[in-house]
């Protein structure tokens, strides 16, 4: 497939105009980008990349946007081959998983900060109240 044939597959109106599908086109420009003929080979024909396309949206779902932008950036670090889905869906769960822990502990830090703050001013309210 050459590079004009590929530019015109990915402009393809698809069966859905939605957020999912724009984040599909977007990844998949950007991983043709980075891994180049390796991508691209395996999606000689335009029944093979919508399918590719429809499936992958499907398997990404369940994931925002920025998880899906970090996981493109640990394969761009980490990986000279392009991922397969269910390795790009395992990359995603890890962080996911990571990004859960994170937000559970700022909301610790921030419950124990304020646990801490209130212990303080009652402290010196009885310093004050002498």
């Amino acid at each position: 497939m050459n590079q004009d044939n590929q530019a015109q597959i990915m402009s393809l109106p698809s069966d859905k105009t939605d957020m999912q599908d724009k984040r599909i086109d977007t990844l998949f420009t950007r991983l043709g980008a980075i891994y180049g003929y390796m991508w691209w080979s395996s999606l000689q024909s335009e029944h093979a990349l919508i399918t590719t396309k429809k499936e992958w949206s499907s398997g990404l779902q369940r994931f925002d946007t920025r998880t899906i932008k970090e996981a493109l950036l640990i394969f761009r670090e980490r990986h000279q081959f392009p991922p397969t889905l269910p390795q790009f869906i395992e990359c995603c769960k890890a962080i996911s998983q990571t990004n859960i822990f994170r937000k559970s502990t700022e909301e610790f830090d921030k419950q124990a900060f304020l646990e801490a703050a209130e212990l303080n001013i009652k402290a010196m309210l009885d310093i004050l109240r002498g």
